[in-house]
């Protein structure tokens, strides 16, 4: 099965100048982050200040993770109130084939919604995974005023939709398995949130669909992916783009994947931003509340758990 159809590097943004401060940085990144939010709705960011060592550290957590015996993993289920383990087969949309991946979601860190196994079963993985959260978490707080400006808002405009902001940590294992036709490690499909960062790979299989066709991402060393989702489409009237994408493991070996999903509070109505409304881009979309929104989304895309 061919899986796409060439590869390309995305547009490589170093937010350091910015992160540190120095003087004009927030508008020359914020025009960067513009071009490529209009252009691809993919970017890689470099400068961003993690060290890596905590990211290879969180990879290697997530591999423990999937190493538990599945009895363990499935005595913290998925369901709909509570975050927790989503079984190989469990994520599936419509009548297509089940995706070729587990998972283990994490929210906020002290949110009653998280599960854990047992600290017996897989002991200072709970508090990796929280120090890792906040990690992310504090980056992305840091990268809003970019994307105001680039929206050609206020700097400070999006911090009121993001206190707290509704954040999810996903540990994917995507074993080597033979897919069927049209069968793929995650389906096709944009993310319904704002702003997901994907860190670094060592195992490639993340393929994105342009205007030309489906491409192989080539990722920068110690670097983030950051993707759009359609919340970002919607609040920008379409401007900024929420690109289709995809995953596979064509290797011999297992792939993980760990993307922080940066979405706003639940409560926050998502309408399109003034700066982002003229007469040659009248209004496009239709206002929603983000909370309903996702929950359609994660309804669709997981299969109920039984309790």
């Amino acid at each position: 099965m061919s899986t796409q159809q060439g590869s390309t590097r995305l547009p490589v943004i170093d937010v350091g100048p910015f992160l540190s401060g120095e003087k004009d940085a927030l508008q020359t990144t914020a025009e960067e982050l513009r071009a490529a939010l209009e252009e691809v709705g993919f970017l890689s960011i470099v400068g961003h200040g993690i060290e890596w060592q905590i990211v290879s550290e969180m990879y290697g957590w997530a591999a423990r993770y999937h190493d538990l015996d599945d009895v363990v993993k499935l005595n913290h289920e998925m369901t709909s109130a509570r975050m927790g383990y989503v079984g190989l087969g469990g994520a599936k949309r419509g009548n297509r084939p089940h995706a070729l991946n587990a998972a283990f979601f994490m929210g906020r860190p002290g949110s009653k919604r998280n599960q854990f196994p047992d600290e017996e079963a897989l002991p200072g993985f709970k508090d990796a995974a929280e120090t890792y959260y906040c990690t992310m978490e504090t980056l992305c707080q840091c990268l809003l005023p970019l994307y105001a400006i680039a929206a050609d808002m206020s700097a400070n405009h999006f911090e009121k939709f993001f206190d707290p902001a509704l954040a999810t940590l996903r540990m994917s294992h995507y074993p080597p398995i033979a897919p069927d036709p049209d069968q793929w490690g995650i389906d096709p499909h944009s993310d319904a949130g704002f702003m997901t960062l994907l860190p670094t790979n060592e195992v490639n299989g993340l393929a994105i669909k342009s205007d030309d066709g489906w491409f192989a991402v080539e990722q920068e060393p110690e670097s983030f992916v950051v993707n759009a989702g359609d919340t970002l489409r919607t609040w920008s009237n379409n401007r900024f783009r929420s690109t289709k994408h995809r995953a596979l493991n064509v290797t011999v070996g297992d792939r993980y994947a760990i993307p922080f999903f940066f979405d706003p509070r639940a409560d926050t109505v998502i309408e399109p931003l003034s700066g982002c409304v003229n007469d040659l881009r009248p209004v496009a979309v239709e206002s929603y509340r983000y909370g309903e929104y996702l929950q359609n989304f994660m309804r669709d895309g997981y299969i109920p758990a039984a309790n």
